[in-house]
């Protein structure tokens, strides 16, 4: 019997042990993690740096097709239009890309793993969205 309380109370501390172990493991994933993952606001991204530039850019090649077709048959002026279409989707590219390097340097900057978009997440994450429109800027 007393052999069996010995062994008893040792796995008991071997249990505690384990036990305590694996919560100081899970406190520091945990820990590690907080703050790592962030969010944008790409909505505030378009509206305060993208809009206006692709705005600009529309209207601009609007005016220019505009000038173009006038007089040109209905295939001549659809093909026109399928070119300027290309450049205006070369535009958004470029200052896509743009938006993609600067979450990128952001989130190098500040050592983040994981970047969405805000309207993804309905809590928590670290918003960037303001550091982003300084490097684009």
């Amino acid at each position: 019997m007393l052999k069996q309380k010995g062994y008893l109370g040792g796995l008991l501390v071997l249990v505690a042990a384990a036990l305590l172990i694996v919560f100081f493991w899970v406190s520091s994933v945990q820990g590690q993690n907080s703050g790592r993952i962030a969010v944008v606001d790409t909505q505030a991204l378009f509206s305060r740096y993208l809009a206006a530039p692709l705005y600009e850019a529309r209207d601009r090649l609007q005016a220019e097709y505009d000038a173009k077709a006038d007089g040109l048959s209905d295939e001549e002026a659809a093909k026109l239009f399928m070119e300027y279409q290309a450049k205006l989707e070369a535009v958004e590219r470029e200052y896509s890309g743009k938006v993609d390097e600067a979450v990128a340097k952001v989130a190098g900057e500040q050592n983040l793993q994981v970047v969405m978009d805000a309207s993804a997440i309905l809590y928590g994450g670290v918003d960037i969205t303001e550091d982003v429109l300084r490097v684009l800027k």
